[in-house]
């Protein structure tokens, strides 16, 4: 009976960052499993390294000399950023460009998402940062200032804190999308900006998205970067610095390589695809997908397509796209969709995926649905980390 090993939990293992699951499979299914490349983590040198030679900006501690305050934004638990490791060394630079810990403030930017208590900012950057340092949530409808309107006529609003600080600089990560990646001034909009700020961006900026992120964020000051790329085991596999725009480009371009994963020969019966890292809850659970994009060669009519989330806060919270909201449209799943979840009911992933989609709360019950389509020897594809995996150009 093959078996195949997936990541699982992203920040709720018990003891670690992650946990792991065993998927037990049918004897007779023929089962590949596509890893990404991944590499060895850089450690704790490498990202100082990083830091200490950064792309199109001067060292973050030769851009904050003389100033006395500093914003640091972070993602919340829905992102896998290790931001507890990026935080100290960039904590290095401002104390010695004379910013003491009581001139720093860390800000979650959570966009639309649900604030973070502070056990989640513990398991962000560290109990000793909770401890030491000034800690709080965006919220994306009030504390904001007013920037105006970018050139494509989206109104503005950033997080008041955030712009009454001196030095600004965001901690996210980079990863792919399906189509584009994640990371550098993507921290900042939508992660620190207010309601119709998202909902505008969201309702008409698509072509040309990445350069309205970097022009808000200029309008915004962002002056500084630190992003890593992880392996499916969240290692810090390589990390990039400097300037929003110029360390982004310079970081995807790593990305492609870091995250690239073979795809089998298609088309295959049934595509099994981990939202991990990326497996909080529910309504990030799409992002699964994110290695199929481009890819419709893999897929017949009547092939499966199971995604696979630990989601251990449920469905999930999104003021903007979740389920109700004017954005989100009305769900509906690819025939053939089973989401596999110990963390939600079937309620949950209709309001997520829609009618069509079959939720199953066990991996048995997954495998006796793929049997009953599929029969007893199909051809099975795994993506053990979806959310990371890269199968573009």
């Amino acid at each position: 009976m093959p078996s195949v090993r997936v990541p699982w939990a992203s920040w709720y293992a018990e003891g670690a960052t992650h946990g792991h699951l065993d998927l037990e499979c049918p004897p007779g299914w023929d089962v590949s499993v596509h890893h990404m490349r991944g590499g060895p983590d850089i450690g704790d040198q490498g990202i100082r390294e990083a830091l200490e030679a950064p792309t199109g900006s001067p060292r973050l501690r030769d851009l904050a000399r003389g100033r006395r305050t500093a914003a640091v934004l972070v993602d919340d638990l829905s992102r896998p950023t290790p931001a507890s490791r990026l935080l100290p060394p960039v904590l290095e630079e401002l104390e010695a460009a004379g910013i003491a810990a009581d001139g720093v403030t860390v800000i979650a930017a959570v966009a639309a998402h649900r604030a973070m208590t502070r056990g989640d900012f513990v398991r962000k950057i560290g109990a000793d940062a909770v401890r030491r340092l000034r800690v709080c949530n965006h919220d994306a409808y009030d504390n904001l200032d007013f920037l105006g309107h970018s050139s494509r006529g989206v109104p503005v609003f950033v997080n008041r804190d955030f712009m009454a600080c001196e030095v600004r600089v965001a901690l996210g990560m980079i990863t792919p999308r399906g189509g584009f990646f994640g990371g550098g001034a993507k921290l900042l909009i939508p992660g620190a900006c207010g309601y119709p700020t998202i909902a505008a961006n969201h309702r008409h900026v698509h072509d040309g998205f990445r350069e309205h992120l970097d022009e808000v964020a200029a309008m915004a000051g962002l002056q500084f970067i630190l992003n890593p790329l992880l392996s499916e085991e969240l290692e810090v596999v390589a990390a990039v610095a400097g300037h929003p725009a110029d360390a982004f480009r310079r970081g995807v371009e790593r990305a492609r390589d870091v995250y690239r994963t073979p795809l089998p020969r298609g088309p295959v019966d049934v595509v099994v695809c981990g939202a991990f890292p990326k497996d909080t809850e529910l309504l990030q659970a799409p992002l699964a997908l994110v290695p199929l994009h481009g890819h419709p060669e893999l897929l017949r009519t009547d092939s499966s397509v199971v995604i696979a989330s630990a989601c251990p806060e449920g469905l999930g919270w999104h003021s903007v796209l979740g389920p109700g909201t004017q954005l989100a449209g009305r769900p509906s799943a690819r025939p053939g969709t089973i989401v596999f979840s110990p963390g939600v009911n079937r309620f949950d992933v209709a309001a997520k995926f829609g009618e069509r989609a079959l939720h199953c709360a066990t991996w048995d019950d997954v495998a006796a649905e793929v049997g009953r389509r599929h029969g007893p020897g199909p051809r099975v594809a795994v993506f053990p980390a979806g959310a990371l995996q890269y199968t573009g150009e």
